[in-house]
């Protein structure tokens, strides 16, 4: 009638047990729940101005194996890693360049592993160094060597910059890598480059103040940028940021200065050739950038192996890779993946459209260069025009997401560049419409 209990000390073994497995589950769920441990801390210590990657791989050796494929290359939907000869690819681009050592050579670029030997095999710096009377300015060394902050801290940067290309090659060792953006001791992302540190400074910015966040896209910000070499001091490498970063605020920096890198020799336009503005681009008010998105959070993303946590060091584009790097925040990849095939793909028919238009406008321009019967204020008003389509097209041109890191002010400012370059084409045909200035 009445069951017997169990032993007590069987209850209480029975306790225990059941106790143990609702502490693993738990402790599984909470596992779960917080994902992989982030691993930052290794038990090698890196010395005290080390600089060789390898060396740093001793204590972070999945970062560097992620950094050593940087030499893989792999193609996107319209550029990639994988050298190519764009000025074959696209005979505008002599034309629209005509003068200046880009119409001479214009390639793909590869990783960051090969960043001293790109550099040293480009035409480009062979070009700059005939046209200085013998060598390239040790300014060009800037972005392409881990050696370059300590260098820098050295030497002092303007002297650094003012050294002769060749003199410096000796004391470059190391592709761009760890070095360039890390402390040593704290491995925190850290601004080493000497003109961005300049340039925030003249915005206004405390670097102290920066977050984890806003470094890991202003590291990368130390290179993809546009930037010049001003003439005093020596080839001092400047970012032109003192009215802002947006496109009107460098080139307001630009007119004010009366800046130009060259004088297109058949427009006689003085023109600048902006080099990869993907920060100014994207820190334009982007969705991205908006919603704090920062530039390692996609070309740099997280990877999980195991138990472990990681930054993927291949910084490369996230095409090959949206899983990780657009899945943190994106379910639906194969949407993505077409929204980006419409953005580039729209970019690129303007970006065509615009050259189209700055060419016919060079061939218009060329009948009133130097004619003494053109109308002098229309023909100057063309050459204005010429120079505001150039700097828009050129900027859109030389940043390396075709449109993706701001597909409005991408398209604002290749749709602008179509514009000023047709009304730079009328103004210059109608001042040839005067009797006396027109050719037979």
């Amino acid at each position: 009638m009445f069951q017997r209990m169990p032993p007590l000390w069987l209850r209480v073994v029975g306790f225990v047990i059941l106790v143990a497995v609702l502490g693993l589950a738990l402790a599984f769920l909470i596992v779960q729940l917080r994902g992989p441990r982030l691993e930052v801390v290794r038990p090698v210590t890196i010395p005290e101005g080390e600089i060789n990657p390898a060396v740093w791989g001793l204590a972070f050796p999945r970062e560097y194996e992620t950094w050593l494929r940087t030499k893989e290359g792999r193609k996107t939907l319209f550029a990639g890693s994988i050298p190519y000869d764009k000025l074959e690819e696209d005979p505008r681009l002599r034309v629209l360049w005509e003068g200046y050592p880009f119409a001479v050579e214009y390639g793909e670029d590869r990783g960051h592993a090969y960043s001293v030997e790109d550099v040293l095999k480009t035409k480009r710096i062979q070009v700059l160094a005939q046209k200085r009377g013998g060598s390239a300015p040790g300014t060009c060394w800037t972005c392409k060597s881990a050696n370059v902050p300590s260098l820098m801290a050295e030497m002092g940067a303007a002297n650094f910059y003012a050294t002769p290309f060749e003199q410096l090659r000796d004391r470059i060792q190391y592709p761009v890598s760890c070095a360039n953006c890390h402390d040593p001791k704290t491995m925190a992302p850290t601004i080493k480059h000497v003109a961005l540190q300049e340039a925030l400074q003249k915005l206004g910015k405390d670097t102290g103040a920066l977050t984890r966040q806003e470094l890991r896209t202003l590291t990368c910000a130390q290179c993809h940028v546009e930037y010049y070499f001003a003439k005093e001091p020596k080839d001092y490498l400047v970012f032109p940021w003192e009215k802002g970063t947006r496109f009107e605020d460098i080139e307001a920096y630009y007119n004010e200065k009366k800046f130009a890198d060259w004088t297109h020799p058949s427009t006689g336009v003085p023109l600048v050739k902006f080099q990869h503005p993907e920060y100014e681009l994207y820190a334009s008010n982007s969705t991205h950038y908006l919603a704090g998105v920062a530039c390692a959070d996609c070309h740099m993303p997280f990877v999980i192996e195991g138990g472990i946590k990681y930054t993927s060091h291949q910084a490369a584009s996230p095409w090959h890779r949206m899983e990780q790097a657009c899945g943190t925040c994106h379910l639906d990849i194969p949407f993505i993946r077409k929204r980006v095939e419409i953005i580039q793909t729209i970019t690129k028919g303007l970006q065509d459209a615009a050259e189209i238009a700055l060419v016919e406008a060079i061939d218009a321009l060329k009948a009133i260069k130097d004619n003494p019967n053109a109308d002098p204020k229309l023909a100057e008003e063309a050459r204005a025009l010429f120079r505001k389509a150039h700097m828009r097209w050129d900027f859109v041109s030389a940043e390396n997401s075709l449109g993706f890191h701001n597909p409005q002010e991408a398209m604002r400012l290749l749709a602008e560049s179509i514009n000023f370059a047709r009304q730079a084409q009328l103004k210059a045909i109608q001042a040839l419409q005067r009797p006396q200035a027109r050719i037979p």
